[in-house]
């Protein structure tokens, strides 16, 4: 099965870089995956994951009410597609899995969503904070199990 780990993130604005952080700490461990580190949003994503049977993309997000370190799994279902665009710029990861499949991009099947809480995203720094990076080694761990579990 031909994977791809995709990392999100912009490694100088401090813990928004985990998402790169934990792709390069993974493909450490697994020599039989590729590992892609990205910055971008809309239709581009589809040039990243096309050719692969599974993608597993790893990104920070910020909630309201997560601890620095939580990690939340998804799948595509749980985000729903766009139904107003008014730019490119504004078509979000499900819309970009939808407009590709209808227009015959060869997709991965199987496509695991790792959103990482963070706490700080916009103090220039290529460190995340305290927290993140403790948390760093158990998430990798986390997700090199979910891989393994889910064939």
């Amino acid at each position: 099965m031909k994977t791809l780990i995709l990392g999100f993130g912009n490694t100088i604005l401090s813990d928004d870089g985990v998402g790169i952080k934990v792709a390069q700490e993974i493909k450490k461990r697994i020599s039989d995956v590729e590992v892609k580190e990205a910055s971008i949003s809309g239709l581009s994503i589809l040039e990243e994951i096309t050719g692969y049977d599974r993608v597993v993309v790893i990104d920070s997000i910020k909630t309201h009410s997560g601890e620095p370190g939580e990690l939340y799994k998804f799948c595509l279902d749980d985000f729903k597609p766009t139904i107003h665009l008014s730019s490119p710029h504004e078509v979000n990861f499900a819309t970009a899995i939808e407009l590709g499949r209808k227009y015959g991009y060869e997709l991965p099947n199987l496509i695991d969503i790792y959103a990482i809480e963070i706490e700080d995203d916009r103090t220039f720094s290529e460190e995340c904070t305290e927290r993140i990076k403790k948390a760093i080694p158990d998430i990798v761990e986390q997700i090199i199990k979910d891989m393994s579990g889910r064939k």
